[in-house]
């Protein structure tokens, strides 16, 4: 089965959005839950932390497919 080079591109793009949109919403939701409750890093670090394994997880799922499909043990078409 011969794909499509643009789906990898694509999809490798993507990661970009993966990484810095979890941390992202996670620090700024940290920082307003501590504004809010008024505990200065408490939930800032926490939604980080939470934001970098989502990152991960999400990284994971979109190039896991890609590493399997290009492993050794399988045969190229």
């Amino acid at each position: 089965m011969n794909r499509n080079p643009w789906i990898d591109a694509l999809r490798l793009l993507g990661v970009g959005w993966y990484i810095v949109t979890p941390i992202v919403l996670g620090a700024i939701g940290g920082l307003l839950l501590d504004n809010w409750i008024d505990t200065s890093p408490l939930f800032t670090l926490l939604g980080i932390a939470l934001g970098i394994l989502t990152a991960v997880l999400g990284l994971y799922r979109v190039i896991g497919p890609m590493l399997k499909r290009n492993s050794p043990g399988k045969e190229k078409d």
